[in-house]
């Protein structure tokens, strides 16, 4: 796997992706997975690991009927890294280690992307984050602050909260990742 694959990949885990394992965690494959809408950039993610995938993309209806997309990667051994990095007995936040290794902008790029929205009355963001815990936002903003010197918040939704990109500092990110943005997902940004 190159390393842009490698960032990506650690972007879209953040976000929608997933490992998968059927053999005791001994092996994993990765699964992406997108809503109908968003069909041309999960398309664009089959192209990048195209290597890794036997099948192209499917579609199947969801249990409220919605169509999603989706393509796994074969068992390959280069995921068990990951699997470490983000799976317990659930998904959970990598170390700050790992973090600060592999967030990179591109991978900021593709987390916004895969699970990331425009706050619909404001010049603001979200990365949502419903798997993580409220202490895992607190690393996540160290991480922003360091790393970008960008000054993120964090506002509940149902019983989870999600990362928050305000106004102030919407420029920045937005800055940090519009180069890198697939064109089909520019709508996020605008």
């Amino acid at each position: 796997m190159t390393q842009k694959q490698k960032e990506i990949l650690f972007g879209t885990l953040l976000g929608n992706a997933n490992l998968q394992t059927y053999t005791g965690r001994k092996t994993w494959r990765a699964r992406f997975s997108q809503g109908d809408l968003n069909k041309d950039y999960l398309f664009h993610l089959y192209s990048i690991f195209k290597s890794f995938v036997k099948t192209e993309p499917k579609s199947s209806l969801d249990k409220n009927n919605n169509k999603r997309w989706y393509f796994n990667t074969t068992v390959n051994p280069c995921l068990n890294e990951f699997a470490e990095f983000f799976y317990d007995k659930k998904k959970v936040l990598p170390s700050i280690e790992v973090i600060n290794h592999y967030l990179t902008p591109l991978a900021l790029c593709y987390w916004y992307m895969d699970n990331g929205i425009k706050k619909w009355n404001a010049n603001a963001y979200y990365l949502c984050t419903d798997h993580l815990t409220l202490d895992d936002l607190k690393i996540l903003r160290t991480v922003f602050k360091q790393k970008w010197d960008i000054d993120v918040n964090f506002h509940k939704k149902d019983f989870n909260y999600r990362l928050y990109i305000p106004v102030r500092e919407a420029n920045k990110f937005k800055e940090l990742i519009y180069p890198m943005i697939d064109w089909e997902m520019k709508y996020k940004l605008d």
